[in-house]
């Protein structure tokens, strides 16, 4: 973790940095950094949840045993088994539920030493 990174979310197959230098996310997941602008986490987001898990599941064939996902905006291709999109979708999630509590939060003027939000 690099030293202007803010801890947004992590699970023990994952993570979610936001960098106070750039305001960028980094999410880690799989062993791999990849870095998104707001808009861009955002988007990203949606792809996952857009994917039919269900689908995934019940279908037989080849076609249907990953999920490909190509980022906006960046180099990376995500190509995820029904497990990883599982923990994907779930780590992505409760990084945007840690950022809607937070925009929340300061909206009512409520603030947190830094020692109790990570």
């Amino acid at each position: 973790m690099q030293i202007n990174w803010q801890v947004v979310y992590q699970t023990t197959k994952g993570s979610v940095f936001q960098c106070t230098l750039t305001n960028r996310f980094i999410v880690e997941f799989s062993h791999t950094q990849t870095s998104f602008s707001v808009l861009d986490f955002r988007q990203f987001r949606r792809m996952v949840n857009a994917i039919d898990m269900r689908q995934m599941a019940l279908r037989t064939d080849d076609a249907h045993d990953v999920a490909i996902l190509s980022p906006p905006h960046t180099d990376r291709c995500f190509v995820l088994t029904l497990c990883e999109v599982v923990h994907l979708r779930d780590l992505l999630n409760g990084a945007g539920f840690m950022l809607d509590l937070n925009r929340m939060l300061s909206d009512c003027g409520c603030s947190f030493p830094e020692e109790v939000i990570a």
